[in-house]
């Protein structure tokens, strides 16, 4: 009794504990949960969100150029054997050609000094701040881009285990079907009502079918660790997909994605190339105001402590201010050609960019065309494949009836069996294809 009672005290304690355990090795996720879940856990996107907070201090650290600065220092010296120098004594009243030997200076000095600066106009500091608030919106729209190319990315690999896991099914559902075929053709082989070919025929069919029912699990394993990386979890946790191929299909909403209006301005790509272009520009402007003058302003506040004695802190003993407030203008004159060779190197550089977005516009566009007419086309494939299935399972049941009866070989079954596996392979990647040209075709229009 006492034992019995110790067990129940230690099923209550940790069931819950190990179910616990159990459900957070696990992770179902839909196709949009785990576009959802890479957003948040993908090394790249993480890392372009860190870029976003690097730019956001680049532009603090720029604007801090104009602030006020604002310095202190502080110096000791101690002169271990002062210099002597030589006077004429006839300056002392003494004789002509004399010299007096004189020391000037203490011991121990102490100098601290406050130093404040200003800068008051300089046109590259200007056109820096404006480049590093537009180099703040590059890494913003970089960001979005990750964050699109990740979730375009686990949508395709998402839709590939699918229809890997499909096609599993299917050669699992086919093996035994031909298992069973097996047996009924080794039953007559025994009766002697067929010939020994016969089995041996079907028997290869059956072996081959469970090479491949053992090979593609090996895949869809590798398929899953490859969507971990892209989704940022640990290798040890599960994965359960709970949409089905099916369920997406029907999610699709067809004459909405076609008739979608494609605005070139909201494209990632088309942003991010205008983005460079508006740098190249501010840097051809910072080039050019390199020829404008600078001005900034400085105060100086010094206070110096001159003793013979070690006692800078001493309040009955004196220290000596001076101050000081300036200006400073540097004007460029002249450099060789050295401003206008880097003008016209800027101007070059905004070309190429400017070039790159005109090609870039084409590109889209003609992408776009090419995207739709994957679309329409993956959707006629669809239809054709799946009447194809259709068909070929109702000549593999005839073909079946047929061989029962002894009126089909077993080469006729093992070929209609071969042409019902291609079928059904065939419309499980044309699901996979639409989904994949649904999801490039949502890329490029900016749905994603």
């Amino acid at each position: 009794m006492k034992n019995n009672l110790i067990i129940k005290i230690f099923l209550l304690l940790f069931i819950p504990y190990l179910t616990y355990a159990q459900e957070n090795s696990t992770i179902s996720l839909s196709v949009n949960q785990a576009m959802e879940h890479a957003l948040q856990n993908n090394t790249s996107v993480q890392n372009a969100r860190l870029d976003v907070a690097i730019a956001d201090r680049k532009v603090w650290e720029t604007t801090t150029i104009g602030l006020p600065h604002i310095s202190a220092s502080g110096s000791y010296m101690n002169n271990l054997s002062l210099a002597t120098q030589l006077i004429p004594a006839e300056f002392f009243g003494g004789e002509p050609g004399e010299f007096v030997e004189v020391q000037f200076g203490t011991k121990h000095n102490f100098t601290g000094t406050l130093t404040v600066s200003q800068l008051i106009f300089s046109g590259s500091y200007l056109v820096g701040l404006q480049a590093a608030k537009v180099y703040q919106s590059l890494s913003e729209k970089t960001l979005d881009k990750t964050e699109v190319d990740t979730k375009s990315n686990v949508a395709l690999m998402y839709y590939s285990i699918l229809m890997a896991e499909e096609n599993v099914k299917t050669l699992q559902e086919n093996l035994e079907y031909m298992e069973d075929m097996l047996r009924q053709t080794a039953a007559f082989y025994k009766h002697g009502l067929l010939e020994e070919t016969e089995v041996d025929k079907l028997k290869i069919t059956v072996i081959s079918l469970e090479n491949s029912t053992k090979s593609i699990p090996r895949q869809i394993d590798y398929l899953y660790l490859l969507l971990k990386i892209q989704l940022g979890i640990g290798r040890e946790k599960e994965i359960i997909l709970t949409d089905n191929l099916s369920h997406v299909l029907l999610e699709i909403n067809i004459d909405e994605l076609l008739n979608k209006k494609f605005t070139l301005n909201e494209h990632i790509e088309y942003q991010l190339i205008k983005t460079q272009e508006d740098l190249m520009t501010l840097d051809l402007k910072r080039y050019k105001s390199e020829y404008l003058p600078t001005l900034s302003a400085f105060y100086n506040f010094q206070e110096n402590a001159m003793r013979n004695d070690f006692n800078p802190f001493d309040s009955e003993e004196k220290w000596f201010e001076s101050s000081m407030l300036g200006f400073q203008l540097d004007i460029p004159i002249f450099n060789s050609g050295l401003k206008r060779s880097k003008v016209q190197q800027a101007r070059l550089e905004l070309e190429k960019v400017t070039n790159t977005k005109k090609m870039l516009e084409s590109n889209l566009y003609s992408l776009l065309l090419q995207k739709r007419n994957e679309f329409i086309t993956g959707q006629e494939t669809l239809k054709n494949s799946q009447k194809n299935k259709q068909i070929s399972k109702k000549v593999l049941d005839n073909i079946s009836t047929k061989h029962q009866k002894g009126l089909a070989s077993s080469l006729e079954l093992t070929q209609a069996n071969t042409d019902y596996l291609t079928t059904i392979s065939e419309y499980t990647q044309s699901v996979v294809n639409l989904l994949n040209a649904k999801i490039k075709l949502e890329k490029i229009l900016n749905e994603l």
